[in-house]
């Protein structure tokens, strides 16, 4: 009755009295997950996973807000913050599978306590006014000055013919500025 299966056994029933088998089950269970993300399950899921792998974007400062300008402008709204679209663009407006559309964001901030400010931007990819997906939804802190964002992603071999739009969208302290663009994909 003692087989050469009987220690297996006991360890067996040593992690069931334990409570470590569903750890067990459960690893076994994501590597089976992983295994199945392999090969895409639907076109759907293919347009995302290659939408989100196509995705760059970089934030950087243009100016400070130490010119006499800015100084002079920046003195009006002391105490008093100030959220500003300067410029926003899409290019191309006409697009094929595979090209990429960028986006930049220009924006100004005044008025923003020595420490800066937290800035939420958020960009989102809808098409046929239903939302697809969110490109870009990040906080950092930011100080007075001007900022660009770009953003560029490829449109997925997957995508279907259409007009698409990307609203890009700046927060702070209950202030909010938008701005939406289109391009056709052909």
């Amino acid at each position: 009755m003692c087989g050469p299966y009987w220690p297996v056994l006991l360890i067996v029933a040593g992690f069931l009295h334990s409570g470590c088998a569903p750890l067990v089950l459960t690893a076994g269970a994501g590597a089976g997950y992983v295994a199945a993300k392999e090969e895409p399950r639907s076109k759907v899921e293919t347009f995302f996973e290659d939408l989100g792998r196509s995705i760059r974007q970089t934030t950087r400062k243009l100016t400070s807000g130490r010119s006499s300008a800015q100084r002079q402008t920046s003195e009006q709204y002391r105490g008093r913050l100030a959220l500003r679209i300067q410029r926003s663009t899409l290019a191309p407006t006409e697009v094929y599978r595979g090209e990429q559309v960028t986006l930049t964001l220009q924006y100004v901030i005044m008025g923003a306590p020595k420490g800066g400010v937290k800035i939420r931007e958020k960009s989102t990819l809808s098409k046929d006014g239903k939302e697809l997906t969110v490109l870009k939804d990040e906080s950092s802190q930011k100080e007075n000055g001007t900022w660009e964002n770009t953003l560029s992603f490829a449109v997925p071999k997957s995508a279907k013919a259409g007009k698409y739009s990307v609203s890009l969208q700046i927060s702070t302290q209950g202030q909010t500025r938008s701005a939406r663009h289109s391009f056709t994909l052909r």
